[in-house]
């Protein structure tokens, strides 16, 4: 039973990371659209938009990844289980289960997200109750930003002047960094 949740829980956070990704490509496009029109608070807006699906990217793959560790855990416990039980093996099934409950794996598992969750939500009460948070965004000298726009630029430039295979190959490589830093995060 157990199983089938994590199972559950390892899909839902796929499906959310790939409603995540098809989010990030709309941004993506309005970016470029309020960069050739010039429109610089929708362009601030929207970075601000995709600054935060990078972090919920993130957490949903960090989530993803308990998910899938405790999923092969569980399997491996019930592999062991049912070979023991074939075997009629009562003594080794006794034994199994009180390894499983004496490693502590699953509390780690459990544990390491919930730390990691209390922490990021103590973080951000703390920069709210300072009014940190604020003054981080009204900041205008974001390197991050500036290279992104430079990229969005390039891209934006390609398809005006008709190089359109040019153009998809800086979004692509765009979208790959992107990738890469969600990873990273």
């Amino acid at each position: 039973m157990k199983l089938r949740e994590v199972e559950r829980e390892r899909r839902k956070y796929f499906m959310e990371m790939r409603k995540l990704s098809t989010r990030q490509a709309a941004l993506i496009e309005q970016i470029k659209r309020a960069r050739r029109e010039g429109n610089q608070i929708e362009v601030d807006y929207v970075w601000e938009e995709l600054k935060d699906i990078k972090h919920d990217f993130a957490f949903h793959r960090r989530a993803a990844k308990v998910s899938n560790l405790e999923g092969i855990a569980l399997k491996k416990y019930v592999r062991g289980l049912e070979r023991l039980e074939k075997r009629k093996d009562k003594d080794g099934i006794n034994k199994l289960l009180q390894r499983i409950r004496s490693s502590g794996l699953d509390a780690k598992l459990a544990l390491q997200q919930i730390d990691e969750q209390s922490y990021m939500d103590e973080l951000n009460a703390t920069l709210d109750d300072l009014g940190l948070e604020i003054e981080g965004e009204l900041e205008d000298s974001d390197p991050e930003k500036a290279r992104f726009l430079d990229e969005i630029d390039t891209i934006n430039q390609a398809e005006e002047g008709g190089d359109f295979e040019q153009a998809l190959k800086a979004e692509q490589e765009l979208r790959t960094k992107l990738e890469s830093e969600e990873g990273a995060i």
